[in-house]
């Protein structure tokens, strides 16, 4: 179960879905069988949900979209979970915004989601829950199907007690999640954060070092398990001659300089990818080190995926920056950032992040960042630094990344400098390490430790 479908239709054709998600467990869907359940857009003479046979080459599992209405798409999807939820598990307190309709919004549509599992799954059945949407499933399945195996992983942050506390809806949040029998962080920090909460709001018996909770009759496992990227996918992707000619292109449309080094930052345009940042440090990088005008370019894309505020406000204050930073320091006909706010395809991805010399990843907040290890899966070549914010769950676990502070914007702008000053032989030692790290530990592993932890439960 996921808010995110895992095949939409576009044109009239079913397309799948981008991300690391649905490219780790739609091969294991095909080949297991059984039923993707998500919120859909809905179809002209749709009734509550439809079903559909995916994907669309080789049938072989079920779609069951729900259809939600405005009021419940607008109070549990951008209000509850995008205004309350998201800002809180990510520290941002001066964002955070609660309606009672949102909570009652969520509690229907978590019912609804429910409704919809108990529709299919029998006692002996795997639910896998997705997302900070969907807290409250678990306990309602659990009501009706109390042998299923529920799991739940929560792909953000989780945050310690003393901002968890602000939430008025803790206890039902915290009693929902205990309903499963495992519930996966990112990192250990999170899991601890987590039973930490348990500890200071419920009456529950907690192994920190087991990582067990025990309530109410029920024990749940909470397990770290560190998502990744498809280094497989990405690697072959960069690796062809069409990858290339992608690359020349792209600098071409650019009018970037034939010899100039590239920067580059892929993130959705969200508050919490530290972008604010990002372009202060650039505009101090190029007033500091003036020598690089002309010489380096960085090409910022940033996808707006929610158009509702205070996204459509963050995303004019980013707009307005790039446009100052460029007026400030362009020379002939050169300008040091270059702007796209529109997506493009993870193949076009793969053949930008091979060409580029450095990656920047400067989240102020952020559960991993799978863009870090679509990066350093694409450097077939070896030749690019990843500049990654230790406040990245990603900073956990890539050898050979360097890591950056977004706040020390004096101190980043330096880290800048240096790595387009590293010696090609030092590039390739740090970027053969990332390399090996990310190719053991792929998306792939880290559907077979969630699974494998699943059998030792059963």
């Amino acid at each position: 179960m996921s808010n995110r479908e895992p095949y939409v239709r576009r044109k009239g054709k079913l397309e799948r879905t981008a991300g690391g998600l649905v490219s780790a467990l739609d091969p294991i869907m095909r080949k297991n069988g059984g039923v993707w359940i998500a919120a859909g857009e809905k179809e002209p003479g749709a009734g509550s949900h439809s079903m559909t046979m995916i994907p669309p080459d080789s049938p072989s599992y079920s779609q069951k979209s729900i259809w939600l209405s405005p009021w419940e798409e607008d109070n549990y999807y951008n209000g509850y979970s995008n205004r309350f939820l998201w800002p809180l598990c990510h520290m941002t307190l001066d964002r955070v915004y609660l309606r009672r309709s949102y909570w009652n919004a969520y509690k229907r549509v978590n019912n609804l989601f429910a409704w919809a599992v108990l529709e299919e799954a029998g006692d002996t059945d795997v639910v896998w829950l997705q997302d900070y949407h969907l807290s409250l499933c678990a306990g309602y399945i659990k009501e009706v199907r109390q042998k299923a195996t529920v799991l739940h992983f929560w792909h953000i942050p989780w945050p310690p007690y003393d901002i968890f506390r602000i939430c008025p809806q803790r206890r039902e949040i915290l009693e929902g999640l205990l309903s499963n029998d495992l519930l996966g962080f990112q990192l250990d920090t999170f899991c601890k954060n987590f039973m930490t909460c348990v500890e200071r709001e419920l009456d529950a018996g907690i192994d920190y070092k087991e990582g067990y909770v025990h309530y109410r009759g029920h024990t749940t496992k909470v397990k770290a398990f560190p998502i990744s990227a498809d280094f497989s996918w990405f690697t072959d992707k960069a690796s062809t001659k069409r990858a290339k000619d992608a690359w020349a292109r792209f600098r071409n449309r650019l009018n970037l300089p034939p010899e100039g080094l590239v920067g580059i930052g892929v993130d959705r345009l969200e508050y919490t990818k530290g972008l604010i940042k990002r372009l202060e440090t650039l505009d101090l990088f190029f007033s500091k080190y003036p020598r690089y005008r002309g010489r380096f370019t960085f090409v910022q894309v940033a996808v707006p995926t929610r158009r509702v505020e205070p996204y459509l406000s963050y995303k004019t204050m980013v707009e307005n920056m790039v446009a100052a930073i460029n007026a400030k320091h362009e020379e002939d006909g050169w300008e040091p950032i270059r702007y796209i706010d529109h997506k493009l395809n993870h193949e076009e991805l793969a053949a930008i992040y091979r060409g580029a010399d450095l990656a920047i990843i400067s989240s102020v907040y952020d559960g991993m960042n799978l863009v870090a290890k679509e990066y350093v899966a694409s450097q077939v070549d070896e030749k690019g630094v990843l500049l990654l914010s230790e406040l990245a769950g990603a900073a956990d676990g890539i050898p050979g990344a360097v890591l950056i502070n977004p706040y020390d914007t004096e101190g980043f702008a330096d880290v800048i400098k240096d790595a387009l000053q590293m010696p090609a032989s030092e590039k390739r030692k740090s970027m053969e390490a990332s390399r090996s790290y990310i190719k053991e530990n792929d998306i792939f592993k880290w559907v077979a430790d969630v699974l494998g932890e699943v059998e030792k439960i059963r």
